[in-house]
């Protein structure tokens, strides 16, 4: 499931996202997709007002306190540390927030959306469209494999969203949505990612 020339689109009103206020984006996609490795190149970027918050944070936080146990047994406290923190985040002041996210939960979701709202953010969204096979192959170059049960679950949901995404009404809640490959992705520039500047390679569409 790779996408070549792919849209972006924006709010089904068609009028722009919200400028000079706050942002929030969030690069979504597999598993193993390479949204640590977009988020990183950014914030390496040095672009003022920017918030990072990637769950990796959360997990090198706790192995530099020295916890030493198997990731499978970690995963529910990262992942409900990262969500607390994401959300925190989100509702603070931080102008730029850029969160990473496979963004297949619907209920998490809505709860990110929700919060974004109430601060007053604008929200982007950036997908990245990796096959299946290429996620995997990312989870085993970090060295951190998503059980295929699960793996299972996201791929399906994530097909649901991608469809969404690349429908004539889009997705709820998003003010604009970019749907890039791997590559693309590698190529995106920060202003690209933030929303300040059309993908190359991307044709533009409106609802």
């Amino acid at each position: 499931m790779q996408s070549g020339s792919v849209p972006t689109l924006t709010r089904p009103s068609g009028e722009p996202a919200a400028g000079g206020g706050a942002v929030l984006v969030v690069v979504g996609g597999l598993p193993g997709s390479g949204k640590t490795t977009l988020l990183r190149r950014l914030l390496a970027g040095g672009v003022p007002g920017v918030t990072g918050v990637d769950s990796e944070q959360v997990a090198a936080r706790l192995r530099g306190a020295g916890v030493r146990v198997p990731y499978r047994l970690l995963r529910p406290l990262v992942h409900g540390w990262h969500r607390w923190r994401a959300l925190r985040i989100i509702a603070g002041p931080a102008p730029v927030v850029v969160l990473t996210d496979p963004w297949t939960s619907a209920p998490w979701r809505a709860a990110v959306l929700r919060t974004a709202r109430r601060a007053g953010r604008s929200v982007r969204l950036v997908l990245l469209d990796a096959s299946p096979e290429l996620a995997e192959r990312g989870q085993a170059a970090r060295g951190r494999a998503v059980p295929a049960r699960r793996m299972r679950r996201h791929t399906a949901r994530w097909a649901r969203l991608r469809s969404a995404a690349l429908g004539r009404d889009g997705l709820r809640g998003v003010d604009s949505a970019v749907v890039v490959d791997r590559q693309q992705a590698a190529r995106l520039s920060p202003a690209e990612v933030l929303g300040r500047g059309q993908p190359r390679g991307c044709g533009q569409g409106t609802s």
